[in-house]
């Protein structure tokens, strides 16, 4: 739990770090043949940088599948995606008029990170959403800040816990939780997920859709309904109802060799660390401490006659580890929670993919039924 002292300090810090805005129209945006390969575009005769990313808020805000323009990055078709984006954002302009949007800039990176419609971009200030997380506190009994992430510039995170205390005996002794919820601000939008907290460990987790399905919008009645849910969620201890069904059902599956993969990379890859070499020095000691079961699981598949190497995405989703989903999931929330020996990037972040980790469907498990 973060004292009072602690969270002010906290709130002090974070609460004027909101991204940078533009109100544009689509004509104001310029692509040349070196835009993409450059990552950047031209506004009102400037050359402003943009992150790799913004191409596939671009290609959705004019209605471009964003499948198709992640496969053109890929392949490297960078003449005919230039075309494509050039083409429907004219056309888009000259069907629309003056419809607005946002360009959303990282003043941290100075670069363009997004582009929204305007009409679509329902975030809270950092400010306001501290505000938010005090009246909170103060309408529900018991609750607390367990911690406070910053995500990226702009981006952060309000874990709020309870402080009922619920156990799952048939699932160790171990296994006691506190509940909550986490006030997110994205660099477009305010919403809130569950997020709970393994007490042996003091693993936080964020997770999507077990329980609240929140996101603000506009005018008075947004917050007294949100109000009136945690209510009703109070009086659970804020559980989801579905919790320990999630739980029992991460703890008996295997965890797919596509799963501890994606995990592991997401980590390794976040070293800060200049020199290539010795980066990848760190990335093989941090992969060996914390998930030791990927090499085990890679010479396996080699004493079997296959290279892991290359093996396809979908392939590795039927390879099983000996390590289940749960422990994969504390691993990452592990790192998510407490400082380690390596200078990750926003190791927050972990908290996030654990939890999506843990809610998602998982690869195996409906492995008995293959056989079918």
């Amino acid at each position: 739990m973060l004292s009072q002292s602690e969270y002010n300090a906290r709130k002090e810090q974070l609460k004027d770090e909101d991204p940078l805005m533009k109100r544009i129209n689509l004509s104001q945006i310029k692509i040349d043949k070196e835009s993409i390969k450059n990552n950047v575009i031209v506004i009102d005769d400037s050359r402003v940088p943009v992150n790799s990313n913004f191409w596939k808020s671009l290609g959705s805000a004019v209605n471009v599948n964003t499948g198709l323009i992640g496969k053109m990055n890929k392949a490297g078709d960078v003449e005919l995606q230039t075309k494509l984006l050039t083409g429907l954002k004219d056309y888009a302009q000259t069907r629309e008029g003056d419809k607005q949007f946002l360009l959303v800039g990282n003043a941290d990176n100075h670069e363009i990170t997004n582009i929204i419609k305007a009409d679509k971009f329902n975030r809270l200030s950092n400010e306001t959403l501290f505000k938010t997380a005090e009246t909170i506190m103060n309408e529900i009994p018991n609750m607390h800040v367990q911690s406070i992430d910053k995500i990226n510039r702009g981006e952060i995170a309000i874990n709020l816990i309870h402080s009922s205390q619920i156990g799952y005996e048939k699932l160790g002794p171990d296994e006691v939780f506190k509940f909550g919820i986490s006030l997110i601000n994205t660099n477009a939008h305010s919403r809130i997920d569950d997020f709970f907290q393994r007490l042996s460990c003091e693993n936080g987790a964020m997770a999507k859709n077990l329980n609240t399905a929140f996101e603000f919008g506009t005018g008075d009645n947004t917050f007294r309904k949100l109000l009136e849910q945690m209510e009703g969620w109070a009086k659970n201890g804020f559980a989801p109802k579905t919790f320990q069904d999630r739980l029992e059902l991460a703890m008996s599956t295997k965890a797919s060799f596509a799963e501890m993969e994606q995990a592991m990379h997401a980590v390794s890859s976040s070293i800060n660390e200049k020199d290539l070499d010795h980066k990848a020095t760190l990335q093989r000691a941090l992969e060996q401490t914390f998930f030791p079961e990927y090499d085990a699981t890679a010479k396996r598949i080699f004493r079997k006659g296959y290279n892991p190497m290359t093996l396809t995405d979908a392939q590795k989703k039927f390879i099983k580890t000996d390590e289940n989903v749960w422990d994969v999931v504390n691993n990452l929330t592990w790192i998510g929670s407490h400082n380690t020996q390596y200078d990750l990037k926003n190791p927050n972040r972990f908290k996030v993919v654990g939890g999506s980790l843990f809610t998602k469907t998982f690869d195996l498990q409906n492995a008995e039924m293959m056989h079918i």
